[in-house]
């Protein structure tokens, strides 16, 4: 299905994204640097990993696995895998799981969420990406107060640039572009959980992070900060 039919503001926004895409994929290319991207692989993640994918595939796809996520999102990341044909690269922490747990015996996901998102999710992505390279992220100006303050590229005290070309896209835009390229989504999706991280520290909520780290004051997990 083409996008030509795309509502008209829809249809500007998913051209700026691809122009945008392509400037940095044209500068990682000359200055011999990798292209990655990073997907939490749910239902909002899934224009940008098709608009990537589809155009260009010479990006990384990179999925951090902290171990703890749920199992209808390693179905989902194997059905878009498949969908739209690429073989992303697994990451996971070198911390074992025993490595994870306090002096109480618990999975420090129970006593320090900051520490168990450092080990899983942050020092995993940090080990894998290299000075130099140029790294895209979904992040949306509507997620957080966060992301509301972010720029469309920034670079990071490794030489790494960071590449944000979702960010004025809104979570109408997301399903708009789903359901007109007739994509899926995240079988949690109907089941009220609007962001799905990790099972522990995920829960149903209509609001776009506030079912993130329920009871905390806690919206990020460390990757985009």
């Amino acid at each position: 299905m083409q996008s030509d039919n795309l509502p008209r503001e829809l249809q500007s926004k998913l051209q700026s994204t691809r122009q945008f895409i392509t400037e940095y994929a044209d500068k990682s290319r000359f200055a011999g640097r990798r292209l990655v991207m990073t997907s939490s692989f749910q239902t909002q993640s899934v224009p940008l990993l098709h608009i990537v994918t589809q155009n260009f595939p010479q990006t990384e796809i990179l999925f951090i696995d902290t171990g703890f996520l749920f199992a209808e999102t390693y179905e989902f990341k194997d059905r878009l895998s498949a969908i739209m044909g690429f073989t992303p690269v697994e990451l996971r922490a070198d911390s074992s799981y025993a490595g994870q747990i306090d002096a109480r015996g618990l999975f420090i996901y129970a006593s320090d969420t900051d520490k168990c998102c450092r080990i899983n999710k942050v020092e995993p992505l940090q080990n894998y990406l290299k000075d130099g390279d140029y790294w895209i992220s979904g992040v949306r100006r509507d997620q957080t107060a966060n992301r509301a303050n972010k720029q469309a590229v920034e670079t990071d005290e490794r030489g790494i640039t960071r590449l944000h070309p979702m960010l004025d896209w809104t979570a109408k835009d997301v399903y708009q572009y789903i359901n007109h390229f007739n994509l899926p989504k995240h079988p949690l999706d109907l089941a009220g959980y609007e962001s799905i991280g990790c099972v522990p520290c995920t829960h149903p909520c209509g609001d776009s992070r506030g079912g993130r780290w329920e009871g905390s004051k806690k919206t990020e997990c460390g990757l985009h900060t």
